[in-house]
């Protein structure tokens, strides 16, 4: 029997389950979803020609998500800010939802604060806390988070508040058909990649074995390119191990140069292929060169395609494979893929300074 087929690895290495709150990303999605659809948004007085997304770590993610899907349309341009200060000047058409699953990560209170004084419409995304606080204060809609755990598991839900609040100001379009469907993709999704499902048949623990002891390279382009920094951070987080992100087709022109010297530096480099089933125009041969590439220099690597559906069915699927494959990677080094002591330690040290 495969390791990751014991399902008391399960229970000792994972005691808050984690996995159990991973299986609830669809359930996350339609409440969220239905949250956004009933809730009182004021009107803002100017029309927005601008959004920001602001936030740090998992809060971040779900803005990478929904910029690329809103980029895959043609719409209006969103910019994800991780930083203390915005880069440009923000002014009253400017749109900044500032995102915080605990409501008190400071790179994100200071962005909401510089908004508010430039009189900027804002909104906050929060399960509470102090910019809950601050949001209500400044008369700004707060979308909360009703979810419990880490951050990073709270994507999906802050995805979809996200997503279903550009698709009421008329910003990026999200259809409630497309929601449903990628909902109920993504439930199906998990029945074949969960614990019980045996590794011959398990696609994501397949792939963790493939790269257990090993550098994972993730490869991501299109409404993907957020996905392969979603991979990455969950490599960290969850599986404890080092792991990097390259944009396509960005990684064609400098990042290949490097292929050559893999055989000789001996690094234990895997790389990941993340393609959209529907490449943007003008890329589409881009993942095959890249693939192709990898292949010449024996580089091991794996594409994975988002297969059939909407972009948005695409994006839920291939968000619950690299939550899965970051879960069995952590259980074959047996560490507990909840815990992230080096996180904490890194902000006591900040609260120190």
């Amino acid at each position: 029997m495969h390791k990751l087929d014991d399902q008391n690895i399960y229970a000792a290495l994972d005691p808050s389950r984690l996995g159990a709150r991973i299986a609830a990303l669809p359930g996350q999605c339609g409440e969220a979803w239905q949250q956004i659809s009933q809730a009182e948004l004021p009107g803002f007085p100017q029309p927005q020609n601008q959004v920001v997304i602001c936030g740090m770590g998992g809060s971040a993610i779900a803005g990478d998500l929904a910029a690329d899907l809103a980029q895959a349309q043609g719409g209006l341009p969103i910019t994800v800010v991780r930083d203390f200060r915005l880069p440009f000047k923000p002014d009253s058409r400017t749109l900044v939802i500032t995102c915080s699953y605990s409501g008190e990560t400071r790179e994100t209170l200071s962005l909401f604060q510089e908004a508010v004084k430039a009189g900027s419409a804002v909104v906050a995304i929060t399960s509470g806390g102090t910019l809950a606080g601050l949001a209500t204060e400044s008369r700004a809609p707060v979308l909360h988070v009703a979810t419990k755990g880490e951050p990073r598991n709270a994507v999906g839900y802050s995805l979809m508040l996200l997503l279903g609040l550009l698709n009421r100001l008329g910003l990026v379009e999200t259809r409630e058909s497309d929601v449903q469907s990628a909902i109920e993709a993504a439930r199906q999704h998990i029945a074949r990649i969960e614990p019980d499902r045996p590794t011959e048949s398990n696609t994501a623990k397949q792939i963790a074995l493939e790269l257990h002891g090993k550098v994972p390279l993730i490869y991501g382009g299109g409404f993907f390119r957020g996905m392969a920094r979603r991979w990455k951070t969950q490599f960290n987080e969850n599986a404890k191990v080092w792991a990097f992100f390259e944009t396509i087709p960005e990684s064609l022109h400098n990042s290949v140069e490097a292929y050559p010297d893999w055989a000789e530096s001996g690094l234990p480099l895997t790389a990941l292929i993340l393609q959209p089933n529907t490449a943007p125009e003008g890329s589409s041969g881009h993942y095959e060169v890249l693939a192709e590439l990898l292949k010449r220099h024996t580089v091991p690597h794996r594409v994975l395609k988002g297969g059939d559906g909407s972009q948005l069915v695409q994006l839920l699927n291939m968000l619950v494979l690299g939550d899965y494959v970051s879960y069995y990677l952590a259980m074959l080094k047996g560490v507990d893929p909840s815990e992230t002591p080096s996180l904490q330690e890194a902000k006591r040290l900040l609260s120190e300074l």
